[in-house]
């Protein structure tokens, strides 16, 4: 299976040749996607969407994001999610718990502490040294102002839209319905932490991707750069998404 890119406008539709997606371009052939092999759908641009195409994509539990001009999240349509596992149930636990949320905040600091390591091992000759948050913030900032190939926020923004459609079918494929309030109620946006966290990941890789373009990427180069990374994203977030489950054994 593999995630579909869809960049177009208002002339661009999307329809249902059951048993596959089918991408309408003016001026072009059809092209049709089999549901099967798909196992997420990003949008960029005013594409249309005929009814019968989503509601397939939700029957198939795939995941449709929709990434606004600047390259951020605009809108999900959310696929049916898998079993629950007791992950949910203890997290429901964890919610009802007086000191839940100042538990939580010690584990996602915790992750985040290891994350920004992580990142700063690729710059530092010296991996025992540690970095914060703060500084490796710092540092980063004044490297993405130098760089030639502007503007580094709406190509940051796109990369992190990608990460957060992976993220949501990552979660949905651990049994983790993505429409269940407890992953996003309150003081607990799952979802949106996991995000954070992998997105440290990218931070280094795409200081030295833009560093090499002579000119400013499109977005299918930023899908490119991003797909070169899909797979260790899905390594990362299972060890987090196993870090976070062992943890709720040992809380509970």
């Amino acid at each position: 299976m593999r995630p579909l890119y869809i960049d177009g406008n208002c002339e661009t539709q999307v329809g249902l040749e059951a048993p596959a997606l089918k991408v309408s371009v003016p001026e072009q052939a059809v092209q049709l996607f089999p549901l099967q092999r798909i196992s997420r759908v990003v949008v960029s641009g005013g594409v249309q969407w005929h009814t019968a195409a989503l509601l397939a994509c939700a029957d198939q539990g795939i995941t449709v994001t929709f990434l606004a001009d600047g390259g951020t999240v605009a809108a999900r349509w959310l696929g049916k999610g898998g079993e629950r596992q007791c992950v949910m149930q203890r997290l429901a636990d964890l919610m009802a718990r007086a000191d839940g949320k100042d538990c939580y905040e010690n584990w996602y600091q915790a992750m985040e502490r290891m994350v920004v390591q992580s990142a700063a091992k690729s710059l530092l000759k010296n991996p025992d040294v540690v970095v914060t948050r703060d500084e490796l913030q710092a540092f980063l900032g004044e490297q993405q102002e130098n760089l030639p190939v502007q503007p580094f926020k709406q190509i940051h923004n796109t990369v992190r839209g990608l990460l957060s459609a992976h993220v949501v079918e990552l979660f949905q494929n651990s049994g983790l319905d993505a429409e269940s309030e407890l992953l996003q109620e309150q003081w607990l946006d799952l979802p949106n932490d996991f995000v954070q966290l992998l997105l440290w990941d990218f931070q280094v890789p795409l200081l030295l991707w833009l560093e090499s373009q002579v000119a400013c990427p499109d977005y299918r180069q930023r899908v490119e750069f991003y797909d070169s990374r899909a797979r260790r994203i899905d390594r990362l977030y299972q060890g987090l998404m196993n870090k976070l489950q062992r943890w709720l054994v040992e809380l509970f």
